[in-house]
């Protein structure tokens, strides 16, 4: 008997309650900026640790969706469809992943966006 369903149920619930402290920490930023102009905001991106930690965030908001995700198709979908949703999924959540990882090296880093 494989538990790969109690791993993935584990890691779920894990990703969930990483996912609490950055909301949190988000919400109190959002609300501490409400007002702000452009500038402000650009920043507060341009702090490194702002950064890291919403790129944190949506680093562990994209490996919950996709577990949350993978576990609708594979309860709901039984046909051969269900092979390319499932590779559908993985590849959506790697790229906001990388899209991620962009953008945090370009706003708090000193990146450049192609100009």
């Amino acid at each position: 008997m494989s538990k790969k369903g109690t791993s993935t149920f584990v890691m779920q619930r894990a990703s969930a309650v990483v996912l609490i402290p950055f909301a949190v920490w988000l919400l109190f930023n959002i609300v501490a900026m409400l007002g702000s102009d452009y500038d402000a905001a650009r920043a507060w991106f341009a702090n490194p640790v702002n950064g890291l930690a919403l790129g944190g965030f949506l680093v562990a908001a994209a490996a919950h969706m996709r577990i949350g995700m993978m576990e609708i198709i594979v309860d709901y979908i039984h046909s051969g469809l269900k092979g390319v949703l499932l590779f559908v999924n993985w590849a959506f959540s790697l790229a906001v992943i990388a899209g991620v990882a962009w953008a945090v090296y370009a706003l708090s880093f000193g990146g450049s966006f192609g100009g």
